[in-house]
């Protein structure tokens, strides 16, 4: 049976209720950023760049928390990471003990990271100037296992692991600043160096061909 066939991903999905909250003032790990014209299009970031500035969070209906997507994510990500929520609602109204669900819980999480495709992968790579702040970092999850090396691991990967770690919690029992923790505080979309003196001129970095990202920025170029 397919995700689309089962009754229950079926019914969750038609009851989805969207709302939103401005964290700018409110919450401290809040980043902050230039303000970009209303017409300036993403295409150019990568999947969680941004993470302090917006957080995605999908609740079920009982309101635990299922997934957060941190920052931006292109429209195919985000359409994976959506349809996987709903795999995490199915698991929440399941008839199992609350053990059984957290571990599966777990295991979605774990098990979805680890199928994600390499253009996924490769478009959720972190930008330099977050990637200096968690080569920074000794205690960054961004490295391998370890801790030795640069913070090369990929955004959508720690971000399945931090969640797999959070089963089922309570939206105000959830702490959201521990999960959008990495990179800088200020996002600088098209890298013109105002971040922090000591990262210099931060930039996208550059992607292999054809992993469909739209390539490196260049400054002051209108999109």
């Amino acid at each position: 049976m397919s995700l689309s066939q089962d009754p229950i991903i079926e019914r969750l999905s038609k009851n989805f209720v969207c709302g939103w909250r401005n964290i700018h003032g409110v919450e401290e790990f809040a980043g902050r950023s230039h303000a970009h014209p209303a017409d300036s299009s993403a295409v150019h970031t990568t999947n969680g760049a941004g993470g302090r500035n917006i957080q995605m969070i999908i609740l079920s209906p009982a309101g635990d928390v299922l997934h957060v997507l941190p920052g931006y994510w292109n429209p195919d990500a985000l359409r994976h990471e959506l349809d996987f929520s709903l795999e995490l609602a199915a698991i929440s109204v399941a008839e199992t003990t609350p053990a059984e669900k957290n571990d599966a819980f777990l295991l979605a999480h774990l098990n979805h990271a680890a199928k994600h495709d390499e253009l996924l992968v490769r478009d959720s790579t972190l930008q330099a100037f977050d990637k200096h702040r968690e080569d920074s970092r000794p205690e960054s999850d961004f490295r391998r296992q370890g801790g030795e090396g640069e913070a090369t691991r990929t955004v959508d990967q720690v971000m399945h692991e931090r969640m797999a770690r959070r089963p089922f919690l309570k939206i105000g029992e959830f702490d959201l600043e521990a999960v959008v923790d990495y990179g800088t505080e200020f996002y600088d979309k098209h890298g013109d160096g105002c971040c922090e003196k000591v990262i210099g001129k931060p930039s996208m970095p550059e992607l292999p061909k054809g992993t469909g990202a739209s390539g490196p920025w260049k400054k002051g170029e209108k999109e």
